[in-house]
């Protein structure tokens, strides 16, 4: 699974271009400023938290023409029938071989409106230690020498009566996302028996989003990227404290030196 992932720029504008999308709408709603835009400036963004995720515009016909809408989402998703959050932490990842199978993702990833970009530039996995009271050591994994990319996900929207509650807009409407794994390719198999499913080019997002893609098209793209595009490298085992108090900032990319 990939518990904890990066946006570690806070270029608006990068990012805006990169996935042909407006930024400014959705970051203002939720504050922050230009020097602290929500969603970015990240380096261990956890479970429950909001995340950046790009996706089409509800409009059938504008999501045609490459229209995109970005919003800010709770990570970990809330089906329509749940009535906790709680279900939310078991569904920070979906598994691309059980995607069908779901009660929960079945029905969304046929579906344009709730297939969706989320946004990082490197994620975490965790090697266990040959010594079993030893911790585990967090590695970090990032794309083309560090540019952003999107994790192909699925996201939903359902009626929420808390509006201070994490990814719970204006509208009243408490809006999740999950990121689908799939098997692991060389660079990361030696960490983790699982990667996140990172679409491949500007061409497999624009596929990803788009209306016309059938389930199988769609569930197609999630496999593991080009392993001679990534790279990993130890990260700071400070990442291992989960909850209150977590760790945050660029000392956690790179494990400390002896």
């Amino acid at each position: 699974m990939c518990g904890r992932f990066t946006v570690t720029t806070k270029d608006t504008k990068k990012i805006a271009d990169r996935f042909q999308v407006e930024l400014e709408k959705a970051l203002e709603a939720k504050g922050g400023g230009e020097d602290n835009p929500p969603g970015m400036g990240r380096f261990n963004v956890a479970p429950t938290q909001e995340v950046l995720v790009v996706r089409s515009s509800p409009d059938e016909k504008e999501a045609e023409d490459g229209e995109r809408e970005a919003r800010l989402m709770r990570w970990g998703l809330i089906p329509v029938w749940s009535k906790d959050l709680k279900v939310g932490y078991r569904m920070i990842n979906a598994k691309k071989e059980n995607l069908t199978k779901s009660r929960a993702y079945g029905p969304l990833v046929g579906k344009f409106r709730h297939r969706c970009l989320i946004v990082a530039d490197g994620f975490y996995e965790w090697m266990k230690a040959e010594d079993p009271k030893q911790p585990r050591q967090p590695w970090r994994f990032t794309v083309d020498g560090g540019e952003p990319f999107a994790f192909a996900g699925l996201c939903t929207r359902k009626e929420w009566d808390d509006p201070e509650e994490r990814g719970v807009d204006p509208d009243g409407f408490l809006y999740s996302a999950t990121l689908i794994t799939t098997t692991p390719n060389a660079v990361v198999k030696p960490v983790h028996d699982r990667m996140p499913a990172i679409l491949p080019s500007a061409e497999a997002e624009a596929a990803w989003l788009d209306p016309r893609l059938s389930t199988e098209e769609a569930i197609a793209l999630c496999g593991p990227l080009d392993p001679a595009r990534m790279a990993g490298a130890p990260a700071n085992p400070a990442l291992n404290k989960v909850g209150k108090g977590m760790a945050e900032g660029p000392e956690l990319l790179v494990a400390p030196t002896a």
